[in-house]
């Protein structure tokens, strides 16, 4: 094709896809529909109209915790040589960090508002996401390592690996597979192949890869049964040595990501994977939201991961009550950057700022340039998320992450105050979002406005005023405080950027200057 008459056609689509994309708008949803695509079977355009999706009598999802019944199966002590394996695997921490219960009126409320386009929760002031930092932070998960993309196993297979590495005869296990209708071990299977492995027949690898799985099934890879763990993830667990070497965070991730877009859609009734994680990522960054129960540990200074920090106390507020409560936060409300403190146990690590896709159960993006308030930087209007690339390609930018860092951050710099955005942010979002799920009073004929920012209309400049971006002469000055605080802001990031490339230690001498050159920018000294 011609190269005029291709562009003649390139314009032609375009031009078609925007007319398209303003003829679909959603009453109360995006005006421009070229970002969440998936809108049409969301469920807060349904909720939006006032219809509910219903689980018996409740209205909220189906949400289950499992830690209280992780916490009665967890012994005492470990036989030594598998408490080992347990310690060098990067998972020995999710024995403690399980909420007994969780709150699914909370949960429910932020589901509502998840979108599986851009991985991140639309909120009245932007988006936001759970980041690897996060899960870091909160389950002291390894973020470095190897992705890990299961293959589905029949019935026979699972129970060929039962054999091979849980130690158990095949018309057993065999037995087992079948009552699951699949490859599937309940958890209470694992427990006792645990259990008999390990107090009987003195089999510790053996026990050792039954417990790491139900622990994870249990917690991060949890599904919609509540009882079970697919026999797909036992590979992990063949060579004992080297399972820190996956990236259990990203695992983690996938896996949370993964079940938030399914439950998004308002034909969904529950919502599998770790609840805890998501209510304990609430807690942490919405102090003014759900019951906010902390335990008795000082989860920053011992070193303990920050889910711990929470215990489960029921709450009286229900869905319909938390939707104006979430409709009328701020950027106020939130504590962007609430894991500062927690950085002698986790530092940061610039690998989270990595921005493409990530594998595990499935392939979702991982965009935080969305959501760079969360990592101290100026929130721009970012780029429409990308397409998936091959499993290859995924494996090659995760290891070349530093080039996906420097496109993300050379739009932005670090902010002079926690929620900045650029001044063409909000106007850009109301567009492409639905930030608000409560429908105001009607409009004309019983039509719902569809909610609009527009920023006040800046005064007309004299008509002999220069052209220049010289502020206005009567335009307040920057005080010294505020100038403090942004050139703090703007040597931390420089001074984090550098540590983490280099890969410094806190306790090397040579590095003892710049790491508190970095304390004092982040306030730790007055």
């Amino acid at each position: 094709m011609p190269p005029v008459h291709q562009e003649q056609v390139e314009e032609q689509v375009e031009e078609e896809a925007e007319q398209q994309a303003v003829q679909q708008a959603w009453p109360g949803g995006p005006i421009d529909t070229s970002l969440l695509t998936r809108y049409e079977h969301h469920v807060a355009r349904h909720v939006w109209f006032g219809q509910e999706r219903v689980e018996g009598d409740k209205i909220e999802l189906r949400i289950v915790s499992l830690g209280r019944k992780l916490a009665d199966r967890i012994p005492d002590h470990h036989p030594q040589v598998i408490q080992g394996w347990l310690n060098i695997s990067g998972l020995c921490w999710l024995e403690r960090t399980s909420l007994k219960f969780t709150d699914p009126q909370l949960i429910s409320a932020f589901v509502e508002r998840w979108h599986p386009e851009t991985s991140s929760f639309h909120m009245p002031f932007g988006e936001m996401t759970i980041t690897l930092d996060d899960v870091a932070c909160l389950l002291h998960l390894p973020v470095r390592g190897q992705f890990y993309t299961p293959v589905s196993v029949s019935q026979e297979q699972a129970a060929e690996l039962a054999v091979e590495l849980l130690g158990e005869e095949y018309e057993f296990a065999l037995r087992e597979t079948v009552a699951q209708r699949g490859g599937y071990f309940s958890q209470q299977w694992l427990y006792e192949s645990y259990n008999r492995n390990a107090n009987f027949y003195g089999k510790y690898d053996c026990a050792a890869r039954a417990w790491m799985l139900m622990l994870v099934g249990s917690t991060i890879l949890a599904d919609k049964s509540y009882t079970r763990v697919d026999a797909k993830w036992l590979l992990l667990f063949s060579d004992l040595s080297a399972v820190h070497t996956y990236s259990w965070a990203n695992i983690a991730l996938v896996c949370l990501y993964d079940n938030l877009n399914d439950a998004s859609m308002f034909s969904t009734r529950a919502l599998a994977g770790y609840a805890t994680l998501l209510q304990c990522w609430i807690h942490e960054y919405f102090p003014t939201l759900g019951r906010r129960a902390q335990s008795d540990l000082n989860c920053d200074n011992p070193g303990f991961p920050r889910a711990m920090r929470w215990m489960y106390k029921q709450g009286k507020t229900k869905l319909p009550e938390y939707r104006p409560i979430l409709d009328a936060l701020t950027p106020d409300d939130v504590i962007w950057r609430p894991f500062e403190t927690h950085r002698g146990s986790i530092p940061f690590d610039l690998i989270t700022l990595y921005s493409g896709h990530l594998r595990g159960s499935t392939v979702v993006p991982y965009l935080p340039e969305r959501c760079i308030r969360q990592f101290g930087f100026v929130q721009y209007i970012p780029p429409p998320p990308p397409l998936a690339p091959a499993y290859s390609d995924i494996d090659s930018d995760w290891i070349g992450y530093h080039a996906s860092v420097d496109r993300i951050l050379q739009p932005t710099r670090p902010v002079t105050y926690a929620s900045e955005t650029v001044p063409d942010y909000m106007s850009w979002y109301y567009r492409v979002s639905h930030p608000r799920l409560c429908r105001p009073v009607d409009g004309p004929h019983g039509a719902p406005p569809v909610p609009h920012y527009a920023p006040a209309p800046a005064p007309a400049p004299a008509p002999d005023a220069p052209v220049d971006d010289a502020p206005a002469d009567d335009a307040p000055q920057e005080t010294a405080l505020q100038r403090e605080r942004r050139w703090r802001g703007m040597a931390r990031g420089a001074l984090e950027t550098f540590l983490t490339r280099i890969d410094a230690d806190r306790d090397d001498e040579d590095f003892e200057e710049l790491f508190f050159a970095l304390d004092v920018c982040r306030g730790a000294y007055p």
